[in-house]
């Protein structure tokens, strides 16, 4: 399902609140990040070219699966080099898991953690001819 199709909605003696699939792919993203040892959010060339062209960023590396009530992530994440990548992909899990949780009320039921890559500071300095 894509992002733009699937809603959170509830219902309330005022209205409907509804929680785009953006919005959590927006929590997700910024709470990975926030994981020491996360260099970037990851989603492969396509997602790269997608966020510049639909001028996106806080959402990349980050795929929303959801049947009926239960809502599963997918994040991708690149690591910084020398870093213990179970630990990272742990703490991402948890993370994100928590701050979906508290900021939605949707209650996860999975949130699987892909390591992309290890972003080596080495290269970067090749890069700028240091």
């Amino acid at each position: 399902m894509s992002s733009e199709q699937t809603h959170r909605d509830r219902t309330t003696e005022l209205g409907v609140i509804r929680i785009n699939n953006d919005a959590i792919a927006t929590i997700a993203s910024l709470a990975a990040t926030e994981v020491r040892g996360v260099y970037s959010m990851g989603g492969g060339a396509r997602g790269r070219i997608c966020d510049i062209l639909c001028r996106r960023y806080s959402s990349k590396g980050v795929r929303i699966e959801m049947k009926e009530s239960e809502v599963r992530l997918v994040v991708s994440i690149i690591v910084e080099y020398g870093m213990d990548i179970p630990r990272v992909a742990d703490e991402v899990q948890d993370s994100v898991k928590r701050a979906v949780e508290k900021m939605t009320g949707l209650i996860m039921s999975e949130v699987d953690v892909v390591v992309e890559g290890v972003h080596a500071p080495a290269a970067d300095n090749i890069r700028k001819g240091v």
